[in-house]
């Protein structure tokens, strides 16, 4: 059964078996994943990108100098103090970034093998993740110490958070609009992506985009084929390598 397939029925445009496919089903599908890779990706980037980040901030102030205290986060945080609108406009990004991250995952999904893509994406979050959040020229990587342990700490966030954002759009299948509940309650943690207008004009543009491609047969069955697959996989590895480059280059000048 192809991930197609599975689709439609979880998102109710037809039996499993159906061999005709529909443009009623076709938007069924597409709302289905769309919807479940921005909550995915929402919760996951608030809890770890959010929360997390705040915690990794509250732990490197309590390992740094104190001579630290008041300056500026390239974040643009004030290092010792807690700032409750500062705080929250870090969950709203790290949700948005988050939704970024969980539609890729579900658009990647039928391209790639199921088993292990949690770590794959976890090691992919470590490294790029990595490489844009740590900068060899920064307030967070130069006075703030140890430098070991921020470097692990900016490391491991978007590590844990790619992570879980994927293990999140294999487990959110199980009830996913089968359980109004659960679905409304998962769905608030995309709300502000969907605040971010831009953002939401270009999921709903590359949808439509999609929505017209995969009415052509070839398209439609492209994830099945062995070569593009294989193709897939290379662009992840040389995404993921390109970032291990940059990452070790910054690394080596903090450390």
């Amino acid at each position: 059964m192809t991930d197609t397939t599975e689709s439609l029925a979880a998102a109710g445009a037809g039996p499993a078996g159906a061999d005709t496919p529909t443009i009623r089903g076709d938007l069924k599908m597409l709302a289905y994943w769309v919807s479940l890779g921005a909550a995915a990706g929402g919760l996951g980037g608030v809890l770890i990108g959010g929360i997390g980040g705040r915690l990794a901030m509250f732990f490197l102030r309590l390992t740094s100098d104190h001579s630290v205290r008041g300056l500026e986060s390239d974040d643009g945080f004030i290092i010792g103090r807690f700032d409750f609108t500062a705080t929250a406009s870090l969950m709203v990004v790290t949700s948005v970034l988050g939704v970024v991250v969980g539609l890729i995952v579900v658009a990647g999904r039928p391209f790639f093998p199921k088993r292990g893509m949690p770590f794959a994406w976890a090691l992919a979050g470590a490294i790029t993740g990595g490489a844009l959040l740590i900068s060899s020229d920064g307030i967070d990587f130069t006075l703030l110490g140890p430098h070991s342990f921020a470097v692990a700490l900016f490391i491991a966030i978007p590590a844990a958070g790619a992570g879980s954002i994927a293990w999140l759009t294999e487990l959110y299948p199980r009830f996913w609009w089968r359980n109004r509940k659960l679905t409304g309650l998962a769905a608030l943690a995309a709300v502000p992506a969907v605040i971010a207008f831009p953002l939401a004009i270009f999921a709903l543009l590359v949808s439509a985009i999609w929505l017209v491609a995969i009415q052509s047969p070839p398209v439609r069955t492209l994830h099945t084929r062995r070569p593009v697959r294989a193709m897939a996989t290379v662009l992840f590895g040389l995404i993921v390598t390109l970032g291990l480059l940059d990452l070790v280059g910054d690394v080596r000048e903090i450390v």
